[in-house]
């Protein structure tokens, strides 16, 4: 099969619901958005592997910020660059994404050059954040993140890139769209992919601890009167419930924040806000069944939206997309509960000025 074809077929093996509403796209825009979520699903492959050094993943990660960046590096390295990846555990469909790495890059090399440069810098950034956080992780035991804002300067990483990526590639379809809505749009595009990945990390807790990770920042396990252990080892109910609520509100804020990103999106440009809106009706919906669900803190259960509620939500919204205010009533409907009705501001300006004072350049495998 030649590389798109390849591309096409791998997209919905390594992530059913991004293949959903990445479906929706058409043309170069369909074409530039698979072709980068794949390679952001590459670099979560070397992320995510449970048995691999930390040294390993820092030199692997850092070696594709420059395989993507820099063209020449790339052809001299590429294939050596697969060849260590062999070492990279992971799922079958993960795996050989990684080792058919050439054939994104195939695809890549014919996107237009303005297409390229929205994904350029947001994949290089995630490659090397991910190094970042992976430079403080001590392997074979619990890892906590600190603070809250080590929560989102994380997930910036991870997902608000691609959040600006996504903003950034949406304006070149939309060369007409007024100042204001780019401005609102790159006011929320960080939020839109906080939220989506601030959502999979309150439903992945267990998962996630018992690859030695933990997303759930010490300083809110502290302020409910727990120990990291003992909030892993579930000594409290109660109060566990009540950290994970903390992380559900921030996360709620979040999600509102990208409700405003996708009503930017001019009506008429029904599959960019289909695009927006099925992830994000999905993640609403799963915060809507973690708050106060005890089953998320059961390692034998698996706390997600039913295969019902997803296909609603397929087969509904398309018939209020072009309404801003049927989209508002919709998606205030899914949770309404006064908890969630102060969720905490997200300072953007604020976050901006901590990366800033990261040094991902200088990362390496030492650290």
């Amino acid at each position: 099969m030649d590389d798109w074809t390849y591309c096409v077929q791998t997209l919905p093996k390594v992530s059913r619901t991004f293949a959903l509403n990445i479906s929706v796209l058409r043309g170069t825009l369909h074409r530039s958005i698979l072709t980068a979520y794949l390679f952001c699903r590459i670099v979560d492959t070397v992320e995510d592997a449970a048995k691999l050094d930390p040294k390993i993943k820092i030199k692997l990660l850092m070696e594709f910020s420059r395989l993507i960046e820099d063209r020449d590096f790339r052809d001299k390295n590429l294939t050596a660059w697969t060849d260590e990846c062999k070492a990279v555990d992971g799922t079958p469909n993960d795996l050989d994404l990684l080792s058919q790495v050439q054939r994104v890059f195939n695809v890549f090399d014919s996107l237009p050059e303005n297409h390229q440069a929205q994904i350029i810098p947001s994949v290089v950034k995630m490659a090397k954040g991910m190094a970042f956080f992976q430079s403080r992780f001590q392997f074979g035991e619990i890892t906590p993140l600190a603070t809250v804002q080590d929560l989102e300067e994380y997930c910036y990483f991870v997902a608000g890139v691609v959040g600006e990526m996504l903003c950034n590639l949406f304006f070149q379809k939309l060369p007409h769209l007024s100042e204001a809505a780019r401005n609102t749009m790159r006011q929320n595009a960080v939020s839109f992919g906080l939220g989506l990945q601030m959502t999979n990390i309150s439903k992945d807790i267990i998962a996630d601890r018992d690859r030695g990770w933990s997303y759930i920042p010490k300083s809110i396990i502290s302020e409910k009167g727990l120990t990291v252990d003992e909030f892993h080892s579930g000594v409290s109910m109660e109060k566990n419930l009540r950290i994970l609520e903390s992380l559900l509100c921030k996360t709620n804020g979040h999600l509102h924040d990208a409700l405003k990103f996708t009503l930017a999106i001019p009506r008429t440009a029904i599959a960019l806000r289909l695009f927006c809106v099925w992830p994000l009706w999905m993640a609403v919906k799963t915060v809507a069944v973690l708050h106060n669900n005890p089953e998320l803190l059961n390692s034998d259960a698996q706390v997600k939206i039913s295969r019902s509620t997803v296909k609603r939500i397929l087969l509904g919204t398309p018939f209020i997309v072009w309404s801003n205010n049927l989209l508002k009533i919709s998606f205030n409907n899914i949770i309404n509960d006064k908890v969630f009705e102060n969720s905490p501001a997200f300072n953007l300006e604020g976050l901006m000025t901590r990366l800033k004072k990261i040094p991902l350049d200088t990362i390496n495998s030492d650290t």
